[in-house]
């Protein structure tokens, strides 16, 4: 069996807690993308998280103090290919929050966004919550298209974000 597409498989996949120190160069770089896939650019990534992305560790880490389970990275074959960020959503008990859901761009297509969206509902549904809620660009059609796929529905947009939620 070979490794290319179509008959691509993983011999090792799993979800780990984030580090936040020893793995800030992956956030980082990860953080970066995300929003440069999401916004378009890289200039509110340094404004939110300085210069060189130094921040955004920090910012994961606060997720993770909350519920180790909710800053995990993806992992196939010793290489980080996916984050997921979770917490809850402010002013309600009932409502787990997705902050950052991100597949690197090698991977997309293949899934591992699926296997991430379901660590997400079972990862808010054991934590107590019985709703989920997230944010996407309007501009990121591709997200949308995930997203919708995966049952979220649409809740309300402003500022240029279509929010969306779903029962866990």
């Amino acid at each position: 069996m070979s490794d290319s597409a179509p008959y691509r498989y993983a011999k090792s996949l799993v979800f780990r807690a984030v580090d936040p120190a020893a793995d800030a160069a992956t956030l980082i770089a990860f953080g970066r993308d995300l929003y440069v896939e999401s916004v378009g650019g890289e200039a509110m990534f340094r404004r939110d998280y300085g210069p060189r992305g130094e921040k955004f560790p920090a910012s994961i880490a606060r997720s993770a103090r909350a519920n180790r389970d909710f800053a995990a990275l993806l992992i196939e074959e010793d290489t980080p290919i996916g984050l997921v960020v979770l917490g809850a959503a402010p002013r309600s008990r009932d409502v787990g929050q997705v902050h950052h859901l991100y597949v690197a761009p090698a991977h997309r297509g293949q899934g591992f966004g699926g296997l991430m969206d379901e660590y997400v509902r079972a990862t808010l549904k054991a934590a107590g919550f019985r709703r989920a809620r997230l944010n996407v660009t309007a501009r990121n059609a591709r997200a949308l298209r995930f997203y919708r796929a995966q049952g979220w529905e649409e809740t309300g947009r402003s500022h240029g974000l279509v929010w969306m939620a779903l029962a866990l």
